[in-house]
């Protein structure tokens, strides 16, 4: 369970206790903060900035100087008595950072606010309590900022300064709360959205980085940055001004792994792009793994990449990157709009080849596409349907074969466990939509599942959950 703070509602015996009655063995601390609540007058300034925007997890109501957690995480059956009693305050990192673990990284870590010892306390007693009753507590993320960097900017994917840090924050945790079993990063991968201006999931055909540690690494694999930036470019020019008759004899001819690679060898350049952005974040995924060994050997590592459709193009080998995490979490989500969504990312394809390409039409377009991502639609839930409930046929078709696919590709369904979620800024899925997904998966031999987000679930969608975890 992905769990969103402040986490104080934990504490309830009786929760814990439905909690590992229904199968819940790990709970995964999002962005691991500190709650700092405090009145709602007195302060010596309003909250800004990050404060005052975290998923509009706090609202800023009029005339209040302090920002008020309100929404839907706040209505959960977990929370709602937490909550019953209104709460203002503000996200903080949780210690005060031990400095000699960040000498040399270029950055200054975020510090705990004064006179906040005994929380910080207290967190630590919840968390080493919920290890005691068999609970594997992760952290999630290592970004409880802001961190200051001190360069002009945050270093990127392959600069060694960037996992140097993200290491030792985890190691750091680790140090203030000693029985958490492991930690998971978000991503990784390279931009899979091609609507331009889109926010949220990186552009596909955004410009390579260019800074120093970027040029080493395209020359240590006798690369040109260049050359893969003007194939990149290349390839999305393809997709403009496509004929009917092109699409036509492409989806009848190319049918197989080996018509792909035949497709690529025409640019060379286009294969080093591929194989650029997927060496780059095994590199760097590998140098956060190797920390976390240090710190402490038998601490689990664990990352959370877009689905198999979308892995090769963000640089996402599954198999290597099986190699250097403890499990993988690939995001099984599906809604409509907002990001991170199957359904919201493929009708988004659908428009800007749309707009790229006026001459065809959506039956080509989504054939193309589907056909590109290795993706299969039933006959009568198409693109054009996705604003409406999907049928038992969309997720035995999409989540079943994706989820043999991560079976296939990382072969121990022990290091798999999907995110499944019902939003993420988009069109809420169903109940009955979750039931679909979670047979999918579970008829595609997987055997875990990370549900985000725990604080959200209601009576109806605790009940789908409990008919595939229930102890018995």
């Amino acid at each position: 369970m992905f769990v969103i703070p402040p986490f104080d509602f934990l504490e309830d015996k009786g929760l814990q206790a439905e909690l590992l009655a229904n199968g819940v063995q790990d709970l995964m601390l999002g962005y691991f903060r500190l709650f700092d609540d405090f009145p709602a007058t007195g302060r010596e300034r309003p909250p800004t900035g990050e404060e005052l925007n975290w998923w509009a997890y706090f609202e800023d109501r009029p005339g209040a100087d302090n920002p008020v957690v309100s929404g839907p995480y706040t209505e959960g059956r977990f929370v709602r008595g937490y909550y019953a009693t209104p709460r203002r305050g503000r996200l903080v990192a949780p210690f005060h950072p031990t400095l000699e673990l960040y000498e040399g990284l270029g950055v200054v870590p975020p510090d705990m606010p004064a006179g906040l010892e005994a929380k910080s306390e207290r967190l630590q007693r919840l968390v080493a309590g919920l290890s005691s009753r068999g609970f594997r507590v992760y952290t999630f993320g290592s970004s409880d900022g802001p961190e200051r960097w001190l360069e002009a900017q945050p270093p990127c994917t392959n600069n060694p300064r960037y996992d140097g840090y993200i290491g030792a924050r985890l190691q750091d945790y680790y140090l203030h709360f000693p029985t958490i079993a492991g930690c998971v990063t978000d991503g990784p991968g390279y931009g899979y959205e091609i609507t331009p201006g889109f926010r949220g999931g990186g552009q596909l055909f955004a410009p390579l980085c260019t800074c120093v540690h970027c040029q080493d690494k395209a020359r240590a694999m006798g690369m040109d940055l260049a050359a893969m930036q003007a194939a990149s470019e290349r390839i999305r020019q393809a997709l403009h001004g496509l004929s009917p008759a092109q699409v036509d004899l492409f989806l009848e001819s190319q049918q197989g792994i080996l018509d792909a690679l035949d497709l690529l060898f025409e640019d060379p350049a286009a294969i080093d792009l591929l194989r650029f952005k997927t060496a780059s974040v095994e590199d760097s995924i590998a140098r956060i793994y190797r920390a976390i060994k240090a710190a402490n050997s038998k601490l689990q590592y664990g990352i959370c990449p877009r689905l198999p459709c979308f892995a090769t193009m963000q640089g996402c080998n599954f198999r290597r990157l099986s190699q250097v995490t403890d499990f993988i979490q690939s995001k099984h989500y599906l809604w409509m709009g907002g990001f991170d969504g199957f359904k919201g990312t493929l009708a988004r394809y659908v428009q800007t080849l749309r707009e790229w390409n006026p001459a065809l039409d959506d039956a080509r377009l989504e054939a193309l596409i589907c056909r590109l991502l290795g993706v299969h639609l039933p006959d009568d839930y198409r693109v054009s349907d996705f604003e409406r409930s999907a049928p038992k046929r969309f997720f035995d078709e999409v989540v079943y074969r994706e989820s043999r696919k991560m079976l296939q590709r990382i072969g121990d369904p022990e290091k798999i466990s999907p995110f499944v979620g019902l939003e993420h800024g988009g069109i809420l899925l169903t109940a009955e939509e979750l039931r679909y997904t979670l047979q999918a998966i579970a008829d595609a031999g997987l055997r875990r599942f990370t549900y985000f987000i725990l604080n959200s679930i209601s009576d109806e969608i605790w009940a789908v959950i409990r008919e595939f975890t229930a102890v018995e």
